[in-house]
Order: structure tokens, then C-alpha cells, then sequence
């Protein structure tokens, strides 16, 4: 899975914790991007059987989606964590750097921080 994935993915798992729907201009509206971008994504995700999405309408993760957005998440929360207590990094610098070392740290980097 591309990172780009990765991140709407994660996004997604987000978002159901707060919203009691989730629909294509709520990502796009969250992640500052276009909804045909969205849209892309969305199709990639279902492909991967990640995601469910009627044709306007709410967009529901599937069991292996939850699994891995969980993931995804646990691994970007450890990183910003490890940033933050560890390295005394400011939250907006550890927020914006997890999200781009989330996708490239090996699993054995990942469980030395975690």
C-alpha cells in the first residue's frame, strides 16, 4: 500500500471515531485535498478490500481495514510520542514528522521507540 493510501486510510479510522457517518467530502475536507482525489483513493482502498463506500454514500471500514488503520495509527502515535518525551520535539514538528517517518521505519526501528 502507497503511503498516500496509508494516510486516508488512517484518516478514515479517525474520522469514524468522531463522526456518525463519514463521506467523501469529509476526508477531502479533513486532509485539505479535492474530492476527485478522494475519490481515487477511495476506489485503490475498496480494491484492497479496506473499505466499503456505496456510490454517494458512508464510507465503512472492513475487518482488515480496522486492523490495519489501527496500525498505521498506533505506529504514527508511538513515533509522535518518542519525538515529543524523548527528543523534546514541539507536538507540531513530532505530529508533522511521524506522519512522514510512519511510512518508511522498519519494524525493528519501530518496536526500539515503542
Amino acid at each position: 500500500m502507497t503511503k498516500s493510501l496509508e494516510d486516508y486510510l488512517e484518516k478514515i479510522y479517525i474520522l469514524r471515531e468522531n463522526l456518525a457517518t463519514i463521506r467523501l467530502k469529509d476526508i477531502a475536507q479533513e486532509m485539505d485535498v479535492s474530492q476527485p482525489s478522494v475519490n481515487q483513493a477511495i476506489k485503490e482502498l475498496i480494491k484492497l478490500d479496506l473499505i466499503k463506500h456505496l456510490p454517494y454514500g458512508t464510507i465503512e471500514l472492513t475487518q482488515s481495514g480496522m486492523k490495519e488503520a489501527r496500525a498505521i495509527l498506533k505506529k504514527h502515535q508511538s513515533i509522535k510520542a518518542f519525538l515529543m518525551d524523548g527528543l523534546g520535539i514541539s507536538e507540531a514538528n513530532a505530529e508533522k514528522d511521524a506522519c512522514s517517518m510512519e511510512h518508511y521505519l522498519s519494524q525493528e526501528t519501530l518496536q526500539h521507540i515503542q
